[in-house]
């Protein structure tokens, strides 16, 4: 057992954080040094062209191993295909994620997961929020659609796996969502907190069943849901649900990665909760990983509740144990930033028609 000291200066490796601009700006530079943050989640603000952006993920990696005695960042982004694509060209376009579940294609899937494993990894890009791994069950869902793969539970988690498994397989960790599944909800999480009033044996068959096969199947990492499910717990979304994130993810399904919340800065939280409590409350629930996507202060703040916490064990510091040494596992697995930046022209006419093959499933 790490002594409290210790753990309190590794805290920061429990927030994953937005950056602005293109370079490393002294800003950032600073918050890393002061925060020491586990991770960098690249927004379309931070691309201009692939060049640039390897430079980025190289300075920042640089800057890591020198502030954080040898643990690298995870470099992660939204890149699903379709709507959610933060980086543009000569990154392909491909289409909404979706046309694997028409194309009932698991070979397909996985094509297109090497592809995006292959492109990211290029970068020195590590981890990819993605598959979703919520089911479309809902015509009225605003925010999921044909984000998913699927409208059925069983195809969803066949596609979803074959996917992580192209990403993980060229070195892109990949990040399943939302757990426990968001396909169900009228609203969106960016705008209000959802319901899903699904009875808990509905919820097994249907919202758990992508996740389970994954889970079994070497899926590292998952982010939350902002939405309650009042089967399990009618008061906390997911994300900071002990009931949710303990008694289901890591009890029933015995996952025993990385727990990721999704932005908390979301309307879904920052309407309902204090900030300055939710470091005391994402420990408690089980969460490894808190996401700030915009604002330095808040991560600053985060930090420190976390190290205070830590330090006056108001925080369970065997809960942080545990997931320091997640932490510790996974990055060690993490690859180098390559040596230098990719040349898209090795695979950009193969992965064009592979967009176009999955497009075609649109239309059909």
């Amino acid at each position: 057992m790490k002594p409290l000291e210790t753990l309190s200066q590794r805290v920061g490796q429990m927030i994953i954080c937005g950056i602005e601009g293109t370079t490393l700006t002294q800003e950032t530079e600073q918050l890393i040094r002061d925060c020491q943050v586990g991770g960098i989640i690249l927004f379309s603000r931070n691309y201009e062209n692939p060049q640039q952006l390897f430079q980025l993920v190289r300075d920042l990696q640089k800057l890591a191993d020198e502030v954080s005695s040898g643990w690298p960042l995870f470099i992660s982004v939204d890149q699903e295909g379709g709507k959610v694509a933060r980086l543009t060209e000569p990154f392909t376009k491909f289409p909404e994620p979706g046309c694997l579940g028409i194309a009932d294609s698991h070979e397909l899937a996985y094509r297109f997961g090497t592809a995006l494993g292959r492109e990211l990894s290029a970068m020195g890009i590590n981890m990819n929020y993605a598959p979703v791994l919520d089911v479309n069950t809902n015509p009225d869902n605003p925010i999921i659609g044909m984000r998913a793969l699927s409208n059925d539970p069983l195809r969803a988690g066949v596609l979803g796996l074959a996917l992580l498994n192209g990403m993980q397989d060229h070195g892109v960790l990949a990040v399943g969502k939302h757990f426990p599944g968001h396909g169900d909800t009228t609203q969106d999480s960016h705008l209000a907190l959802p319901t899903v009033e699904r009875d808990r044996a509905t919820l097994e068959q249907v919202e758990l069943a992508p996740f389970s096969q994954c889970i079994q199947n070497g899926l590292k990492a998952i982010m939350t849901a902002h939405v309650v499910y009042p089967a399990w717990d009618k008061n906390l979304p997911a994300t900071f649900s002990e009931p949710i994130l303990k008694k289901v993810l890591r009890g029933q399904l015995q996952f025993d990665g990385l727990l990721i919340s999704d932005d908390l800065e979301m309307k879904a939280i920052e309407d309902q909760f204090e900030f300055e409590k939710l470091a005391g409350m994402g420990v408690f629930a089980g969460l490894d990983i808190f996401m700030v996507g915009n604002n330095p202060d808040r991560v600053r703040t985060l930090h420190a509740e976390l190290m205070v916490g830590v330090r006056n064990q108001s925080i369970n510091p065997d809960s942080i144990h545990a997931t320091i040494d997640r932490l510790e596992k996974m990055k060690k697995a993490l690859p180098s930033v390559p040596e230098k930046a990719p040349n898209f022209d090795e695979w950009s006419e193969e992965h064009s028609r592979l967009a176009e093959e999955m497009a075609g499933f649109l239309s059909s």
